[in-house]
């Protein structure tokens, strides 16, 4: 994975920030350029954040093989055994109004369905 990014010069700051509360928020440097190998490991020695510059890393390809072999982010997914998917075909409200202390909250128009008019799904 690469982690490109930019660094914010002390001038572009000054340019940008109009009043404390965003100078407060920018501040220069920001750089964090990195490439990581498939194990997560940075593959590099890091820029410090406010020096612009290109990092280089060599990425050992037999190495995707095993992190996949580890990690396997998408094959237990496939086994029937360990995971499955429900799907709820119940009508229901996607949008419900409540109210918590202190808020008041308007009913919103139009005709509502609750529990009392909802339908059974169809068998299949």
């Amino acid at each position: 994975m690469v982690a490109q990014c930019a660094t914010v010069s002390p001038e572009m700051v000054e340019l940008l920030s109009t009043d404390d509360a965003k100078k407060a928020m920018l501040v220069p440097g920001c750089g964090f350029a990195r490439s990581f190998g498939p194990d997560g490991q940075m593959l590099h020695e890091p820029l410090a954040e406010d020096v612009e510059g290109l990092v280089y890393a060599d990425l050992d390809l037999g190495m995707i093989s095993l992190a996949k072999a580890a990690a396997d982010p998408a094959g237990h997914y496939a086994r029937p055994d360990v995971t499955r998917l429900l799907l709820n075909k119940t009508p229901g409200d996607r949008v419900v109004s409540f109210s918590a202390p202190g808020v008041e909250v308007e009913a919103a128009p139009g005709p509502t369905r609750g529990p009392s008019s909802a339908q059974p799904a169809p068998q299949s």
